[in-house]
């Protein structure tokens, strides 16, 4: 990896838009036949040294499966973690999904012991990436039915991963059982 800076620039007043979209996309670890590529060096932008490069090349019948999240919920962090000249980033995620009932109960106990990797909409219409193929991803579960009329219910995922950089950048075809989404559009 090539050590290079440009300045990055923010203009006051410019809106910023915080959190993800209501549609998480996610797979196996295990049906990723091939991973897109981080380059080495940029161009133009040091952007580029954290957006993948090609596609998620996925098993034969293997799709990215939707989880619907409540987006004020549902917040994404990256927090570098480690001791230097080996530091790396913490990213986790926690997804609200409002169901509790059979899906939402199978999800939390198959992806409990499972390596899976998830694609975020952010609301600027950007996709980052949660999981990578050196760490593994912990997928951790809790069920809320509520007690009272007021009470909270749902399904709260929650995401760790290392990684080396905040929630990696996506811009390939996410292939769904609802069709073919250009992350990059």
């Amino acid at each position: 990896m090539s050590i290079n800076y440009k300045s990055m620039a923010w203009v006051p007043g410019t809106r910023k838009l915080t959190g993800i979209m209501t549609d998480v996309y996610f797979t196996r670890k295990a049906d990723i036949m091939e991973w897109p590529t981080l380059p080495a060096t940029f161009t133009t932008s040091m952007g580029e040294l954290v957006t993948y490069v090609g596609d998620f090349t996925l098993a034969a019948n293997a799709k990215w499966n939707k989880i619907t999240t409540d987006v004020d919920k549902s917040p994404v962090d990256g927090k570098s973690q480690g001791n230097y000249p080996s530091k790396t980033f913490l990213n986790s995620v926690t997804l609200l999904h409002e169901g509790t009932e059979e899906d939402a109960s199978a999800f939390a106990m198959q992806a409990n012991n499972d390596d899976l990797v998830y694609l975020l909409k952010t609301k600027n219409g950007k996709f980052r990436v949660i999981g990578n193929e050196m760490w593994q991803t912990k997928n951790e579960a809790d069920q809320k039915l509520g007690a009272q009329a007021t009470d909270e219910m749902g399904t709260t995922i929650t995401i760790t991963v290392t990684d080396i950089a905040p929630g990696l950048f996506y811009k390939g075809e996410i292939v769904t059982e609802d069709g073919t989404i250009d992350a990059g559009a």
